[in-house]
């Protein structure tokens, strides 16, 4: 496919200066994985597109000017087909029914007017379909989930989606095995990462409980034990997991009792949050923010006069104006009459 000497001419400078039509680009990420169209905007101009400006079977260069380029950073599927990480030249061969998809490994030439079969890595076959006019042609990135998304391209009366899906959680434990070579291994912050990444997501137990374990190495404290404490419980191991929260909660501090007894509290343990928020109490009977959380875990255990108790022991050290707020809302809750609170507020 070749184009007219003043055509051509029309389309290549020597020099930076405006073109007719604009250069654009478009990124979406995909769990860590980046995909990014650069392009230039042809217009309608009154023309007739598909079939006449852009001939039905034969290679176009899916935009205008110098290459269409998709680049993904890691390994992704398009229409079900594996394409390795890279910046690829985009190209398309339009007809009257399904077109076809090109990823060729040479990004870098003008348009298609270089293209050859033999650098393609990937074709796939896509189904156009009639959309809303588009005076200039627009590459989106739509339907976005944790996992996938569709890019289309629209131009005139057409759109052409490309379903393109990443593998999140493939991708993201080969980066972490990576990353945990780095400057960030020698903490106990990386490794407590990638443990509780792995434990959210259901993924690689192992692999999750040794990086834990290595958090814990290097630095052992109420987060990555109680991590690790969850995990041993996931995985049936009672008697390991309740000996280590004996001698986490021995060394834990007001703040880091607290923010454990909440984080009891939304997994649903409701009894064992109470235990630690009693625990912080005894241990710090001064702090009007403890008795407030121990009384948002007996109001969560049912236990309506403890909670009562405990909010008004709150209310009456002078607490700071977060904490008095919410005693005074609990109290309300269980039916209390907070006036004479609230006129100290």
């Amino acid at each position: 496919m070749c184009l007219p000497l003043l055509e051509v001419q029309a389309q290549f400078t020597l020099l930076n200066l405006p073109r007719e039509s604009q250069a654009a680009t478009v990124t979406q990420r995909i769990g860590i994985t980046d995909i990014t169209v650069n392009y230039s905007r042809p217009s309608v101009n009154g023309r007739v597109i598909w079939g006449n400006l852009v001939p039905y079977d034969q290679v176009w260069r899916a935009g205008a000017n110098e290459n269409t380029t998709f680049t993904t950073t890691s390994a992704i599927q398009v229409e079900g087909h594996d394409l390795p990480a890279g910046s690829y030249g985009f190209h398309m061969i339009p007809s009257k029914g399904a077109w076809t998809v090109i990823f060729s490994k040479d990004h870098t030439a003008w348009g298609s007017f270089f293209y050859t079969e033999g650098m393609d890595q990937l074709r796939v076959q896509v189904t156009p379909h009639a959309a809303p006019s588009s005076e200039q042609l627009t590459y989106t990135f739509n339907d976005v989930t944790a996992s996938s998304a569709t890019l289309s391209l629209r131009w005139a009366d057409l759109e052409v989606p490309i379903h393109l899906s990443v593998d999140v959680h493939g991708v993201v434990l080969a980066g972490l095995d990576d990353q945990l070579h780095g400057l960030t291994a020698f903490g106990w912050e990386a490794w407590y990462e990638a443990a509780l990444y792995c434990d959210q997501e259901g993924i690689a137990p192992e692999k999750a409980m040794r990086w834990v374990d290595m958090s814990i190495a290097r630095g052992p404290n109420l987060e990555n034990q109680a991590l690790k404490v969850k995990m041993l419980e996931e995985q049936g191991k009672l008697a390991e997991a309740k000996a280590l929260r004996a001698t986490m909660l021995d060394g834990a501090s007001n703040p880091q009792l607290n923010t454990y007894g909440y984080r009891l509290l939304n997994q649903g343990k409701t009894a064992e949050a109470v235990k630690v928020f009693e625990m912080n109490a005894k241990l710090h009977p001064d702090d009007p923010n403890v008795h407030d959380s121990l009384g948002e875990g007996y109001l969560k255990a049912g236990q309506k006069a403890e909670a009562i108790k405990s909010f008004k022991k709150s209310l009456g050290m002078d607490p700071p104006a977060g904490v008095r707020a919410n005693s005074i809302k609990c109290l309300k809750e269980l039916g209390v009459d907070t006036r004479a609170y609230e006129k100290g507020s």
